[in-house]
């Protein structure tokens, strides 16, 4: 039984066949199934024709070979290149398109036992890489001898000028060149009938050698001796699925043939004796649609790009019917790219494929729906394909993280390559037991339909302020719309003096203000404030006219991060060369101009136009962007303003018109941002993660004592994507701030997520003070006919008003250990804000006076059910307690005393666990409990396992955590 961190494929029986001896098993099986039809090629060419076959079903007058003849067709060519010196061990390199000529000399490759090494011809045009690719290939067959083929003869100048000096034969496929033999010359040696006979035992002592280059994003591709075993998975895989590939299936091919997912695209299909189908040299989709609607294609394999130039087209009025299943590679798709497969173009079945030219092949299999695929922004690779094995370990580590929590996947199997050619690599390595691993450096999880979840590449992971931002989910949520995908929208980090690091969202053409918005917004909707892009920056901003990609059409992001950060400091340069200005300013206009800069900066950081009518606080500045536009008023105007200003319950207006009004220096000394008489009937609320869907409810949290929202943002992401929404506390800031009510706070926060969400249900939960108010507000809208399904508590029991409450302060607070500082990924940590601490001491008073009431379950209403989670560390029911302790203290020491009080109560392993005294407000049955081991009170929101919160369809759950009831 595999471990829950590890996913196994099926068995692969004899994956060390020669690929040619299988192939010319389905040669002497199938002799008369059509092998290969080249739309773009005449029947007659090479003087092959079946005239039983061209005339039947009235398909067009195109080349068309069965598995006899393509066979026939080979051996000419095997002859052929033996005749020129080419013999096993020897590379052979094409750079071909997707002509009957390439799957000829593919096969010969492979019969003769030459190291086949397929290169973009469009590569040509990277001296840089090609030479490099070039000298990857002589070093890695240690050959004396070199075998080139060449699509066309515009390609021959630059091969001949790297292949200088070689021992080489060059073969030209079009056109005529001194020095190249044509191709054609090749095929007219009549090939023995009895070579594959004569040959047979010499085929079973062949070695496959197959060298493809990375796509990826790094500066020099680098070398895979790809395994045959690849392509027997990948063939075995489909031939056994739910949609089987049966002999004489059609099967598209119109991927580049220089990359692991072409060449599995066309050497499966041929493994399972099914017809290939070459719409043309390369991918044109009018050519492509005919093809398919033609030949009746049943299989194809597709890129995403592809998929929405096929969905713009015109279609017969039948669709694209044919298709049963289209295998979508190169990227992960988004549920747009699948509703055009299944909608747009009529395909029956959508089959995603992960895969690595390292050797990794995991799938999806075949699927209808686009929700057999996708959970929320989760996109599903599915399970490993024969023979291979996937694990998932927390980063750096061999530690398996629990159902649904990401770590780096790690890949083994008879497909996996032994390292780079001519070169090591630590990512390589070897277990206990000597099999061969490889770190591949996505991160991934695997979720509890035991099916594999890719969530993006560790290395492209932006850390904004201690927050893992994934760009790829920023990409899917963008994907989904086409005006937006349009624009190939591709989001990189960017250099921030404060968070450390932001998203920025570079697109591939010049966009106007409005658009640039739109984008924004649509991320802010769907993904929350955390992850909106910084800037939309077009890539011709950057001194380019297209994205920087590699010979396989993927977009360099090593580079094009390297492009933004140039962009980016000299921006941030020439922004502190204007700050550096003249500041000196009239007293008169000292207000309006910091009132100017402070509305600049809010823009300039959100993206938007500032709406005077919006309350501040609805803005939704953190603290991190808080410090950073405040950052920016002072350098402007050398007047520091408090951060209080961005959580006020004024309108922008207000504080704006205040601001203004401020003439002298020395009215921004203390300046205290206007307070309202009482909050609003809504308070503030953020998206934090995930997105809200018909009939699944969403999560929502109260506030700790802060009141501040944010403090939830290192909430670990649910692998479900539920939608998750933080509260901030209507009372912050306030006239009301210190004397308010966990019922009055409870009413604003139902009123709130009725607002949201009108028809519910709803899951509640709070953390520390919050659970307090997360208990209120079910209880408030348990009362107005809502159904709670259920509480989440975080390591707070059920309050219990004590005689006297203990008199309680900031300073008394300070010397409790209570507030620690803001902490920040690569920067200085930050006290937390004086008005926040001014509100932890109202939540204490309100929290020692509230008097929670048990649920009513007449009628048919139900009561929720209540989840306690403890940390293992420190025990916050204690601060009474320790109040008191704090009071001696001063009382000894005096006012001025820098003494603390132990901090033992937030560190020191809990006695003990039950279920809080909550088991009294809704019943023993409906209350359990569960230990965080290695939290304390403050860490316990961030532990990964708590991702597993949420992870049901209508109510939470514990996984991981030792559980109790």
């Amino acid at each position: 039984m595999a471990a829950p961190n590890e996913l196994h494929g099926a068995p692969l029986p004899n994956p060390d066949t020669p690929l040619y001896a299988a192939f010319y098993q389905n040669v002497v099986k199938y002799p008369d199934v059509v092998a290969l039809v080249s739309t773009q090629q005449a029947s007659t060419h090479y003087e092959t024709q079946s005239p039983s076959i061209n005339s039947s079903k009235g398909k067009n007058d195109c080349l068309r070979w069965t598995y006899q003849e393509l066979d026939q067709a080979i051996q000419r060519l095997v002859v052929g290149l033996k005749g020129r010196g080419l013999k096993t061990g020897d590379p052979l390199v094409m750079f071909m398109p997707n002509i009957a000529e390439y799957v000829i000399a593919t096969w010969a490759a492979y019969q003769i036992g030459c190291t086949y090494v397929p290169i973009n011809p469009k590569g040509l045009l990277n001296v840089r890489d090609i030479r490099h690719m070039m000298q990857t290939v002589m070093k890695g067959c240690q050959s004396d001898f070199l075998g080139v083929i060449a699509g066309s003869s515009d390609m021959c100048a630059r091969i001949e000028e790297l292949t200088a000096g070689l021992n080489c034969a060059r073969i030209l496929v079009e056109g005529e060149v001194n020095g190249w033999t044509p191709f054609e010359e090749l095929m007219q040696i009549a090939g023995p009938q009895s070579e594959a006979n004569l040959c047979k035992d010499h085929y079973s002592e062949l070695s496959d050698q197959t060298l493809f280059f990375t796509s990826g994003t790094t500066s020099l591709p680098k070398g895979c001796m790809m395994p045959s075993s690849y392509g027997y998975a990948a063939a075995l895989r489909w031939r056994e699925s739910n949609v089987p590939m049966l002999p004489g299936d059609r099967v598209l091919f119109t991927l580049p043939n220089n990359h692991g997912f072409g060449w599995l695209c066309i050497i499966a299909p041929f493994l399972n004796a099914a017809t290939v189908v070459l719409p043309g040299p390369s991918f044109v989709p009018e050519a492509t649609i005919k093809a398919i609607h033609e030949e009746q294609v049943s299989h194809a394999g597709l890129v995403p790009t592809m998929i929405h130039a096929l969905g713009s087209m015109p279609l017969p009025s039948e669709k694209l019917s044919s298709l049963v299943r289209i295998v979508l590679g190169g990227s992960p798709p988004t549920e747009e790219v699948i509703r055009v497969c299944l909608e747009s173009l009529g395909s029956s079945g959508v089959e995603n494929l992960y895969g690595m030219t390292e050797g990794i092949l995991v799938s999806s299999g075949v699927v209808g729906q686009s929700s057999e695929m996708i959970n929320g922004r989760d996109v599903s690779i599915g399970t490993p394909l024969p023979g291979m094995t996937v694990r998932v370990y927390a980063k750096d580590s061999t530690v398996a993280p629990g159902t649904g929590e990401p770590g780096e996947m790690h890949f083994s199997g008879p497909s996996l390559i032994n390292g780079y050619v001519g070169g090591a690599d630590e990512n390589f390595y070897n277990d206990a037991d000597g099999r061969s691993w490889f770190r591949t450096g996505d991160k991934a999880f695997i979720g509890s339909d035991n099916r594999l979840y890719l969530i993006g590449r560790y290395k492209d992971t932006i850390i904004r302020g201690g927050e893992n931002i994934e760009p790829s989910a920023i990409e899917a949520v963008l994907g989904q719309i086409p005006e937006i995908n349009v624009l190939q929208p591709q989001v990189i980090r960017a250099p921030d003096h404060v968070a450390g690091e932001v998203p920025v969202l570079v697109v591939n053409r010049e966009v106007d203000s409005n658009t640039a918005n739109v984008l924004k917004e649509t991320v802010l909707a769907q993904m929350g404030n955390l992850y909106v892009p910084a800037e939309v920056i077009p890539i011709q901003a950057l001194g380019q006219e297209t994205y920087p990609k590699t010979m396989a059409g993927k977009v360099q992001k090593t580079e094009l991060e390297s492009l933004v950060r140039t962009y980016w400091e000299r921006q941030q340069a020439q922004e502190q060369a204007d700050s550096n200005g003249d500041h000196s300013i009239n007293g008169s206009s000292l207000g309006s101009h910091v009132m100017r800069s402070l509305c600049t900066a809010i823009e300039k950081k959100k993206g938007q136009q500032i709406d005077l009518s919006m309350r501040m606080i609805e803005l939704g500045i953190d603290s991190i962007m808080s410090i950073a536009i405040l950052s920016y008023v002072k350098k402007e105007t050398r007047v520091s303003l408090p951060s209080s200003l961005f959580f006020t319950q004024a309108t922008i207006g207000a504080i704006c018109q205040q601001i203004s009004a401020v003439s002298e220096p020395e009215g921004f000394l203390r300046f205290t941002p206007v307070i309202e008489e009482k909050p609003s009937n809504l308070c503030f609320s953020v998206l934090l993660q995930g997105t809200p869907r018909p009939g699944v409810p969403s999560l929502f949290l109260a506030p700790p004592g802060s009141g501040n929202a944010f403090v939830y943002r290192m909430l670990p992401k649910f692998s479900n994507d539920r939608a998750v929404y933080s509260f901030g506390s209507p009372f912050l800031m306030t006239k009301s701030e210190s004397s308010w009510t966990i019922e009055e706070t409870a009413t604003i926060y139902a009123n709130t997520i009725r607002n949201i969400d009108p028809q519910g249900p709803y899951i509640l939960c709070g953390w520390s003070m919050g659970t307090a108010t997360a208990y209120e507000t079910a209880y408030q809208l348990h009362e107005q006919g809502k159904q709670v399904l259920g509480i989440i508590m975080l390591d707070l029991a059920l309050p219990r008003p004590p005689p006297k409450i203990a008199e309680a302060t900031v300073e008394l607070f300070e010397m409790m250990g209570v507030f620690p500082p803001i902490r920040r990924q690569g920067q200085p940590d930050v006290e937390i804000p004086a008005f926040r601490k001014k509100h932890r001491v109202a939540a204490y008073y309100a929290k020692m006076k509230y008097v929670p009431r048990p649920f009513d379950i007449s009628g048919n209403a139900t009561r929720p059910r209540i989840f306690v989670i403890w940390a293992g560390h420190g025990d916050h029911d204690r601060m009474g307690a320790m109040v008191l302790d704090a009071m001696e203290v001063l009382k000894k020491e005096g006012p001025d005393t820098k003494m603390k009080t132990s901090g033992d109560w937030l560190q020191v392993p809990r006695e003990s666990f039950d279920a809080g005294g909550w088991d009294e407000m809704v019943g023993p049955e409906n209350v359990e409990w569960g230990i965080v081991e290695d939290a304390d009170h403050d860490t316990l929101i961030e532990s990964e396992e708590l991702v597993s919160v949420a992870s049901l369809n209508s109510l939470p759950e514990f996984g991981r955590l030792t559980k109790h009831s």
